[in-house]
């Protein structure tokens, strides 16, 4: 079960980097539509779904039975926070900072998968993490940027 976890986490870090190069990708081209600016206007947001990164070309066929998204924020500082929502089928990351990641363990971040469908959650609003899931925003949820938009889950044309 510990080598299962640990492989679970290094793979949800890869999906977070798939999710940084499509971050990078989008923003350094013209395909932009899917990056919001927050209600507030302080932060700009970007929601990708694991089938998103597929559909835009980025190496995802190791993770073809995943459900998830990756909310990239960023800060007019030009600093990133990365939250993730992610299952395997079997184990799930629900809305951590991916910062905490390595750290998370079975009862403490990562739960057991009981049917959940986070991309249904997700289609036409998302925030970023909590500060209790080592996010920016308050663990009340009060403060965190808001951005509406859809999550991106097909080819950004």
């Amino acid at each position: 079960r510990n080598q299962n976890i640990k492989n679970f986490k290094e793979d949800t870090i890869e999906l977070v980097n798939l999710a940084k190069n499509a971050h990078a990708a989008f923003t350094m081209s013209d395909k932009t539509s899917g990056i919001i600016t927050s209600t507030d206007g302080t932060t700009k947001g970007m929601c990708i779904t694991i089938k998103g990164l597929e559909a835009n070309d980025f190496p995802t066929s190791n993770y073809k039975d995943w459900d998830g998204y990756i909310v990239i924020e960023e800060t007019d500082k030009l600093q990133f926070n990365y939250s993730v929502w992610v299952t395997n089928g079997k184990y799930v990351i629900d809305g951590y900072d991916s910062k905490k990641i390595e750290s998370l363990t079975i009862d403490d971040g990562i739960t057991s998968y009981n049917d959940d469908n986070f991309t249904n959650k997700v289609k036409t609003s998302f925030t970023g993490t909590s500060g209790d899931k080592g996010g920016t925003g308050s663990s009340d949820g009060t403060s965190l940027k808001r951005y509406e938009g859809a999550c991106i889950n097909e080819k950004v044309e």
